[in-house]
């Protein structure tokens, strides 16, 4: 073969990986997908094969990537001037890391947040030559690739329990906004929920459609093209549900699933799939609620065997998995700093509880609390076509065990994969929701960031800084394991040769040299 033949070769792989698996160009990359197939990233991952190391801010959100860029939010260390922090979005070059240009959000009061997230934990959009950045504090801004602003959007921040980090994701010359909320309509028990699509050019609002039955939810949507159309995916508080991409009107649902849902659903050939794990993180088994009730009588003052509303007093956090440490996110529901706040989340919570409204919580109060309107594990196949409620006429299969946490699933050829705390990953046939294979990643830690794919394997991140590289096939073989030594909250990205990965205070780009 000739170096010119070779050339050419090596050019049109290039532009077939984009060609087949699209920039990586929001969360997750193409369409969410966590998959860029065609492309080669390295394998073994190790310093010999670290072409920059940039030192970045602090932020939560994954890179996304365009010809030539990558883009990225962080928050800025607090200054004399600037006691909090501000928001930016950051463009660095592919070849050398190389900081291109840093624009800030208008000044504005940052978002609290859950200790384990972060007021930069959503992930930028690019689309038409245009990056657009969500913050929870500030809302909607766009720029051009050379980070001019072209036009911004003041949103009111949505009332969450850990902060907002779902993503913006494009439809044609729409981009997609997801705002679930806590905080109710004016003189209602209804909530502010809504989506919104914006016209990428100037921010106009196409359409709106409130969820006034939905609550704060981090998943970000997936538009699902299928043989009877095309909808916007939502997956939030409890449900599944189906929108008309032109309306915004809701067509179908599926209920069952937890309150609370971070993940990313996922498209196959006609099929859709989608999971959460149960509220809290239950095990895949009946919740036993005795550990719980165990870890909030330690609150009972004066030792009567029963928690008074005031004795829940100061600042912790309300724990639904007790197992886990204090600082995960699946730990349990904290109380806001704000005293106003924390006594209305009190109030709630025993309201919830405290059946014969006496002011007492007793254990069997408790256990029958937590026994009772819960979601539960799920990871459901979806057919297209239905109406209303379609959880009894468009489930091909559900599976209840090994589902995740936080990380979004992974379709790759034909095998779904899955990766939960403790580095416990496992391969669902895709066909028929048949657990292939359940083992260990010989990588402790929680795993925030999702798995993604390439070049027949499998890329997972844990937030203790280990990078574990699985072959994308039936029988489960570690390729390679490398330890950064920093940790990884953001999912990687893959473009062409290249794997980015970000950590607490640096992006990576590890280049394939074959």
């Amino acid at each position: 073969m000739s170096q010119h033949t070779l050339f050419i070769l090596i050019v049109f792989m290039l532009t077939f990986c984009h060609m087949q698996a699209g920039e990586w160009n929001q969360y997750r990359g193409s369409n969410g997908s966590g998959l860029a197939k065609e492309c080669q990233p390295p394998v073994k991952i190790s310093d010999k094969n670290l072409a920059w190391k940039t030192m970045l801010i602090s932020g939560f959100s994954s890179p996304v990537l365009s010809d030539q860029k990558i883009f990225l939010t962080g928050l800025t260390p607090p200054t004399n001037t600037e006691s909090n922090g501000r928001l930016v979005t950051m463009a660095l070059d592919k070849t050398n890391g190389k900081l291109l240009w840093q624009k800030q959000a208008p000044k504005i009061k940052i978002e609290k947040v859950h200790k384990a997230s972060h007021p930069a934990a959503s992930t930028s959009l690019v689309s038409n030559n245009r990056v657009f950045t969500y913050f929870g504090s500030y809302g909607l801004l766009c720029y051009n690739l050379d980070g001019k602003e072209l036009w911004k959007k003041l949103i009111p921040t949505p009332k969450t329990l850990y902060g907002m980090s779902t993503s913006p994701i494009a439809h044609r010359d729409l981009v997609i906004l997801v705002l679930d909320n806590d905080a109710n309509l004016p003189n209602s028990r209804l909530s502010q929920s809504k989506i919104v699509a914006f016209r990428q050019s100037n921010g106009e609002v196409v359409w709106e459609i409130p969820r006034p039955f939905h609550r704060s939810g981090w998943s970000t949507p997936t538009i699902w093209q299928h043989s009877q159309g095309t909808d916007l995916v939502v997956l939030g508080n409890g449900r599944v549900s189906g929108y008309n991409m032109e309306s915004g009107i809701q067509k179908w649902f599926v209920p069952g699933f937890s309150r609370e849902t971070i993940s990313t659903p996922i498209t196959g050939k006609d099929v859709l799939y989608v999971s959460s794990s149960k509220l809290g993180g239950g095990a895949d088994i009946q919740l036993d609620p005795i550990p719980f009730w165990e870890a909030v009588i330690r609150f009972d003052k004066n030792k009567d065997g029963k928690l008074e509303r005031r004795e829940m007093t100061g600042h912790f956090t309300f724990p639904i998995r007790p197992e886990l440490p204090p600082g995960h996110p699946g730990y349990g529901i904290p109380l806001p700093d704000d005293e106003k706040r924390r006594q209305e989340r009190l109030n709630s919570m025993f309201r919830g509880i405290d059946r014969n409204r006496d002011n007492f919580w007793t254990k069997e109060e408790f256990i029958e609390n937590m026994r009772i309107g819960r979601g539960k594990p799920l990871l459901i196949a979806i057919t297209p076509g239905g109406q209303g409620d379609i959880s009894k006429t468009h489930l091909k299969w559900e599976l209840n065990r090994s589902i995740p946490e936080i990380p979004s699933p992974l379709l790759y050829n034909n095998h779904i994969y899955m990766v939960r705390n403790g580095g416990l990953l496992a391969a669902v046939n895709a066909t028929n929701g048949k657990l292939i294979y359940r083992e260990r990643l010989n990588a402790p830690g929680h795993f925030s960031a999702s798995p993604i794919g390439a070049n027949g394997h499998i890329y997972l991140s844990s937030n203790r800084g280990v990078v574990t590289v699985v072959k994308a096939n039936s029988q489960f073989s570690i390729s390679h394991q490398y330890d950064i030594k920093s940790p990884i909250h953001a999912t990687p990205a893959i473009d062409n040769d290249s794997l980015y990965i970000r950590t607490e205070d640096s992006l990576l780009a590890f280049r394939n040299s074959n």
